[in-house]
């Protein structure tokens, strides 16, 4: 009878042992990729959802705020591209002064409320008054290549609003939008502008 040879169990050859680390390193490289792409995407969606949320919290706030006024003006702030709304509301019963202003240095919009007529603040040096209704904004660029205002009037109680909330890792949002006063026109006491 022949004899058979002995087995060697003593491990794998350094061939095998290279056709499995390259094999590894393949997988590896793919399960890798796939990971990173979903981080960046996620990355993304929360960048877009975030500045989708502030830019609804910031028309929601104006709009609100422009349908009980009995009387809006809307301000340019010199030769920049920041403005300031300034209404007059009898939200609640108390007639009161708002207003909201686009700080083109800062990229926010800030919103304030008085029982007397309120003054625009410097742009990049809104005082502590002010509190930041949203940051990030930034003008809509028109078709020729000039900023459009975020604030303009639109009527004689109206105002327009057309900005973009800047996303950090994904594009901006896009908001367009109006909101005309419903109240009883009225601007006397308080005279808010």
């Amino acid at each position: 009878m022949p004899r058979l040879a002995p087995r060697d169990d003593r491990g794998f050859s350094l061939v095998e042992l290279l056709i499995a680390s390259a094999l590894f390193g393949v997988v590896i490289t793919i399960v890798a990729s796939v990971v990173i792409s979903a981080i960046n995407a996620d990355r993304a969606v929360r960048d877009v959802t975030g500045s989708t949320t502030d830019g609804q919290l910031a028309v929601n706030v104006i709009e609100q705020t422009v349908r009980n006024s009995t009387a809006v003006q809307v301000a340019p702030v010199s030769a920049s591209q920041s403005v300031t709304v300034r209404l007059r509301t009898t939200a609640g019963g108390a007639a009161r002064c708002h207003a909201f202003f686009y700080d083109d240095t800062l990229g926010q919009i800030l919103q304030r409320s008085s029982t007397t007529a309120i003054t625009a603040p410097t742009p990049g040096a809104a005082g502590s008054e002010w509190t930041v209704v949203s940051a990030g904004i930034e003008p809509v660029i028109g078709s020729g290549g000039t900023p459009e205002p975020v604030f303009a009037a639109q009527g004689a109680r109206g105002v327009a609003l057309n900005f973009t909330v800047d996303g950090d890792a994904g594009p901006a949002s896009l908001f367009v939008t109006a909101a005309t006063g419903r109240g009883p026109l009225s601007n006397a006491s308080p005279q808010c502008f």
